[in-house]
């Protein structure tokens, strides 16, 4: 049984971000959910403008991060 328990441990992702060029120095990062049978949702939303795509890296990146207080 112990093994079962393990398994909650593991974070689970519940949306996909992608990086977009969407014409020269314009970077987009979608969002799309994830729903709760794990299919993608249909439409994505823009949740980053960037004028590179390192910057839109960056701020992946920094989502990612754990937030420090």
């Amino acid at each position: 049984m112990n093994n079962a328990l393990t398994l909650q441990h593991f974070k689970q992702i519940h949306h996909i971000d992608e990086i977009i060029e969407i014409a020269h120095n314009s970077w987009w990062v979608y969002r799309r959910s994830i729903k709760a049978n794990g299919s993608l949702s249909i439409n994505p939303r823009v949740v980053f403008f960037g004028s590179s795509k390192e910057a839109a890296a960056r701020w992946l990146e920094q989502q990612a991060a754990p937030a420090a207080y």
